[in-house]
């Protein structure tokens, strides 16, 4: 045990630095859930006070072990073609879509934005997705995550056999290699996309707007006041037109917007 107690203070302290350089909510109730995470990580670091924790954090940011606490203090879950629904929308609406931006037929290339991307599997769907209806589209891809541990992951590509209950057979023929217990995604699927470190708490400097951004399941770990930040920026990455997707557990109510609403988590600028 810690010579240091888990004390409020500490606590509060250590939240109140997590709101400060990921936006995260941390709510009382996952107080006992932090805790674990930060004696996981404080034990195989070494460190066996909530204090020199706190002062590693503060002295280390950006270094390997900071990045490792990062990762495992956020949340990584996704899944191939996760949120189906948002891939209907697009096959039933793109061409509509399209009509109203015609440089996407125009230089057959679409820019898409997936904002906590985890290990790569939404970037992935989006490219296949394209390939699958749209051919003449090209999708550009730029797919960001705060964790860098993920990012490595997304960009190998090889993935759990268990990814056989989230793809068809087809799908996985067409696009996987069998690799031992698992499968690798195909290579050339990379070239569609860029994966980046991005921490979306920072501000947004893209020269060119994009014409769909999907952030899904990301902003429910966010506090309000960074949610609001976000959607802002958000509306202002995306050209007139363009599509703004989130997660079926998040929505924008109780924010001021100027998205127009569409549907359930899906949004027009």
């Amino acid at each position: 045990m810690s010579p240091t107690r888990f004390s409020d203070k500490v606590y509060h302290e250590i939240t109140e630095y997590l709101t400060q350089k990921f936006g995260m909510e941390c709510k009382v109730s996952k107080k006992n859930m932090l805790k674990t995470k930060i004696d996981n990580f404080m034990h195989k670091s070494g460190m066996d006070d909530y204090n020199e924790f706190i002062s590693f954090l503060k002295k280390n940011e950006g270094s390997k072990e900071w990045h490792d606490f990062t990762h495992k203090i956020t949340t990584h879950k996704t899944d191939f073609f996760r949120e189906n629904q948002h891939f209907d929308f697009l096959k039933a609406n793109l061409e509509q879509i399209m009509e109203k931006n015609r440089r996407i037929k125009r230089n057959q290339e679409i820019r898409l934005w997936s904002a906590g991307c985890s290990s790569g599997e939404e970037p992935y769907s989006m490219v296949m997705f394209f390939l699958e209806n749209f051919p003449g589209i090209r999708p550009k891809i730029l797919a960001t995550d705060i964790s860098h541990e993920s990012l490595r992951t997304a960009i190998r590509g090889v993935y759990p056999a268990t990814i056989q209950t989230e793809v068809s057979p087809y799908i996985l023929s067409k696009y996987f290699e069998k690799k031992n217990m698992g499968y690798m995604i195909d290579p050339r699927l990379r070239n569609f996309i860029t994966f980046r470190s991005f921490n979306l708490t920072k501000s947004f400097n893209f020269k060119k707007g994009f014409d769909i951004i999907f952030c899904r399941n990301v902003m429910i770990y966010f506090g309000e006041e960074t949610r609001q930040k976000l959607i802002n920026r958000f509306y202002s990455s995306l050209v007139d037109a363009g599509i703004f997707i989130i997660g079926h557990s998040e929505s924008l109510i109780n924010l001021k917007s100027n998205f127009s609403y569409i549907k359930p988590t899906i949004y027009l600028r």
